[in-house]
């Protein structure tokens, strides 16, 4: 037991009179032992809690102690770890032609090469994993706690095609149909995924692809057909072609053909084209009925939709008295630039004292195919910063920045909070052009609140003593093939 790190089974959080504060455990303990077998995840303490009476190992401070944990099957935790995994997360094996991971800069921080291919962040976070790297006791596993939903990575239904997509590894050479029928068989639900990359898995491969994961209806609840993406670091990588705009209309009737087909076999449209493929051709999204119960929403399939929905239903947040700030700089990417320009002009109808602009970032750190707020660099946002300093100078300016473009304090360190993806400072930031940045989150709640209370989740105002240097880190890029 010495040797076990109980780093993912730190409690952060009890309920008061729940299961765990009756059991006396508080935060900060971490469970080591539940009936004497160490857990292994959330979903392992889940079930092997899930009733009756067990006896918990917990180790608080320097000293170890047992205490019994009752509750019954429908009740709540009663607490919360400070993360899901109890161990080590299990990566891709895996080499993809397409993999994101291969296409930064070497050089940054380890974690933004970590390739997760966890069954069990599928099931709890709705990440997608390849099914290439599970072994026999995970299967087994999967079959006795019905480790229900999974979210499978298909890219193609042909085994030979799916191979050479995953990079003709060993682990590559798999069964996958056979494999998410047995799946099925156990009463496990999937969502799938197909990465569509023109001229390898798309035509006719995505007709063969489509046409077999149609025959596990409704078993196969969604599939989602998403773009490639390819920065500029793909120098001694397969060459891949992105997804243009012309091709986007025949796709669009490609898909809905199974759509059609779908929706009379099981009431369910069940395949959805990414928001990115609508933004690419600049197209306008499908309407709120086309998604249904958005179950691929964190994939982006139908959030820019959702987002607009949400607009309307948090007007509250744009009536007078106003009391927030009155001049706004709001930072977003390419894409943002194609959808928040409406919604700033009713903000600025409702609220003629509020000046809100927007500062649309160019993304020269990947590359001009990528036009997401959440890959924005820091020194690509310093950029247009320079160009709108007179807006900046102006007294009472604060600036926003979409919370998906700071890493997560969970994997970098409270201590480094809103940092950008290139080791850039919302602090150092701040410092430099004297006006306070603030985190506005993601949802279109969270933005709404960060424009009328000016805090959002995090706020850096400029330092009233040293200020914090920007410092812009030369990362390499990688070296073509000789």
């Amino acid at each position: 037991m010495g040797a076990f790190d109980p780093k993912g089974a730190v409690i952060v959080a009890v309920e008061p009179e729940g299961p765990a504060a009756l059991a006396g455990l508080a935060e900060g303990d971490a469970i080591l032992l539940v009936d004497g077998v160490l857990p292994q995840d959330l979903m392992d303490f889940q079930d092997r809690s899930s009733s009756g009476r067990v006896v918990l190992t917990v180790r608080r401070d320097e000293k170890t102690f047992e205490t019994y944990y009752h509750r019954d099957e429908e009740e709540s935790l009663g607490l919360e770890f400070s993360d899901t995994l109890f161990n080590r997360v299990k990566t891709c094996r895996n080499k993809c032609v397409f993999c994101f991971m291969d296409q930064m800069p070497k050089k940054m921080r380890a974690s933004l090469y970590y390739r997760d291919d966890d069954y069990r962040l599928s099931n709890l976070h709705g990440n997608f994993i390849t099914l290439t790297n599970l072994s026999e006791s995970e299967w087994e596993r999967i079959r006795q706690q019905r480790v229900s939903p999974l979210y499978i990575s298909v890219h193609a239904t042909e085994e030979t095609l799916r191979e050479e997509l995953l990079g003709s590894t060993r682990q590559a050479k798999m069964d996958l149909m056979g494999c998410l029928r047995q799946l099925i068989e156990w009463g496990i639900e999937l969502h799938t995924q197909v990465l569509l990359m023109p001229g390898l898995n798309d035509g006719e491969h995505l007709d063969r692809t489509l046409n077999d994961l149609g025959t596990l209806l409704p078993h196969v609840q969604t599939i989602s057909i998403v773009p490639v993406g390819l920065t500029r670091y793909r120098a001694h990588l397969p060459h891949l072609q992105p997804v243009t705009p012309v091709m986007i209309p025949p796709l669009m009737k490609q898909v809905e053909r199974y759509q059609e087909r779908f929706l009379e076999q099981v009431g369910d449209r069940v395949v959805f084209l990414a928001d990115e493929m609508y933004l690419i051709a600049g197209l306008p999204m499908p309407p709120h009925s086309y998604y249904g119960e958005y179950p691929q929403l964190e994939n982006g399939i139908g959030m820019v939709r959702h987002f607009l929905l949400d607009f309307p239903r948090r007007r509250r947040y744009l009536k007078a008295p106003w009391g927030g700030p009155t001049r706004w700089l709001m930072i977003t990417g390419e894409y943002g630039g194609q959808i928040f320009p409406p919604l700033l002009d009713e903000i600025r109808q409702r609220l003629p004292e509020v000046d809100i602009r927007l500062a649309v970032v160019p993304n020269r750190f990947f590359g001009p195919l990528v036009k997401c707020s959440g890959l924005l660099s820091g020194r690509d946002m310093l950029t247009t910063l320079e160009e709108r300093r007179d807006f900046l100078s102006q007294p009472g300016t604060h600036v926003m920045i979409a919370g998906n473009a700071l890493k997560d304090a969970a994997v970098i360190g409270l201590s480094q909070r809103g940092m950008l993806l290139d080791d850039i400072s919302l602090q150092s930031l701040a410092d430099r052009f004297q006006v306070p940045f603030v985190n506005a989150g993601s949802s279109c709640t969270d933005w709404l609140q960060t424009m009328r209370d000016g805090q959002g989740l995090e706020r850096f105002d400029p330092s009233t003593g040293l200020p914090e240097e920007v410092v812009v880190i030369q990362y390499p890029e990688h070296a073509a093939p000789v």
